[in-house]
């Protein structure tokens, strides 16, 4: 037991070369599977990057800080090593834009439902931000918008337009007396 385990330490540090019984008990052990057919290079591809979205690669990572959670995955072999690193780099790159999309677009839809919150709640150009956010600050639309910053400058917006209004209102009333 002792000269096996020696003669695998020696083997595996490049020292020794594999004796008769070894090589014979190796072949067993590493059996190759049997050649499969080559799929085309789009299909791999393809397989390739449902792998990477599978595996939830961040669109903002490189390839070193990644490696580790498709490395194991089957698909991973099915590209060679430039092949991989192109692919990834194009993911990446897509993924960007499709996060950017996605972040805009949900920006979009929160800042509608909160606008129209604002027309439901019938603030007045005197109304505070403070009031109107302890009166819906419980309100789904109110807290979509997430960032307080972005909260108060969709409300002050609002707030000018109905000054804007309420000004313009005044002024053809003056002009009708």
């Amino acid at each position: 037991m002792l000269r096996l385990t020696l003669s695998l330490f020696l083997r595996t540090e490049g020292h020794l070369s594999p004796g008769p019984e070894e090589a014979e008990r190796e072949d067993e052990d590493t059996k190759t599977p049997p050649p499969q057919t080559l799929l085309p290079l789009e299909e791999r591809a393809t397989h390739f990057r449902d792998m990477l979205l599978e595996r939830g690669v961040s669109a903002f990572s490189t390839w070193e800080k990644e490696l580790h959670k498709i490395v194991f995955d089957p698909r991973y072999l099915l590209l060679n090593s430039e092949e991989r690193k192109q692919i990834f780099e194009q993911f990446v790159k897509t993924r960007v834009r499709e996060e950017y999309k996605e972040k805009r677009s949900k920006l979009l839809l929160a800042r509608e439902g909160f606008r129209k919150l604002l027309e439901e709640s019938r603030v007045s150009p005197r109304t505070t931000f403070k009031e109107f956010a302890e009166k819906y600050g419980h309100d789904q639309r109110f807290r979509l918008v997430q960032k307080r910053k972005d909260q108060e400058h969709f409300f002050n917006q609002f707030i000018l337009i109905l000054k804007k209004r309420d000004k313009e209102n005044r002024l053809r009333l003056r002009k009708m007396r």
